[in-house]
């Protein structure tokens, strides 16, 4: 009896961890409603021919990046934030692919990966270069070697990050390709690239806003592909 009581509430415990996710705040919520719920992504769909996609960190709810696609979008972008199973995007490799594949009006692609974000960033990019205009990487790193590729690459990490620690990431700096920059926003902290309740209470302090973040985020990544995006 007693083992079976044991069994019940390890598995209880099983399915809440699963169900569990970070919280997007309610003005992150907001900007969802403007987006188009197409099968389960968010879509902002653009006029330009360059096209990003946003993986969120380990189970954070993905709307929470809304406000880094809106201001992507508002420079005439489509943008596309992958919902993920269980809210874990380590799942997100294959899915990611498809939406490249399915996007045909779409001839560049840049992807955009935060904390555990950046592991289908880097398998997809070391799968399917040939689509891509580059990578982005927010508070993570390239998990596979992609030193080899011929795109561009920048990796932004934040001073005050209390989750992702800065000097294990950069023992990986040799797989990011060789085309790459490395910029650290001062102020930042793990959480204010997106726009949750971090249950960890692990995080740094940030000294700016989440929404200054973000947008000093965009600006960065807009500046760094400009002339990728320019050539349209």
């Amino acid at each position: 009896m007693i083992f079976f009581c044991v069994i019940g509430i390890l598995a209880i415990g099983f399915v809440c961890l699963l169900l569990y996710h970070n919280r997007a705040f309610p003005e992150a919520q907001e900007i969802a409603r403007e987006m188009e719920l197409v099968g389960r992504d968010y879509y902002f769909y653009g006029s330009s021919k360059t096209g990003f996609i946003i993986f969120s960190g380990a189970k954070t709810d993905e709307k929470a990046y809304t406000y880094l696609a809106k201001l992507l979008h508002e420079e005439g972008h489509t943008v596309v934030i992958p919902r993920q199973l269980f809210y874990l995007s380590l799942f997100g490799t294959g899915h990611g692919l498809e939406i490249m594949e399915s996007n045909t009006q779409i001839e560049k692609w840049i992807l955009i990966g935060h904390s555990l974000g950046g592991m289908p960033v880097s398998r997809i990019a070391a799968a399917q270069p040939d689509g891509l205009a580059g990578v982005a990487f927010l508070a993570t790193y390239a998990s596979v070697d992609l030193s080899g590729l011929d795109i561009s690459a920048i990796r932004i990490t934040a001073d005050h990050d209390g989750i992702m620690n800065n000097a294990f990431m950069e023992k990986y700096n040799g797989n990011l390709p060789a085309k790459a920059a490395n910029i650290m926003l001062e102020g930042a902290n793990h959480q204010g690239f997106a726009a949750y309740h971090s249950a960890s209470g692990r995080d740094g302090e940030a000294s700016i806003s989440w929404r200054e973040q973000n947008e000093q985020t965009v600006k960065l990544i807009l500046d760094y592909f400009s002339d990728v995006i320019s050539e349209e």
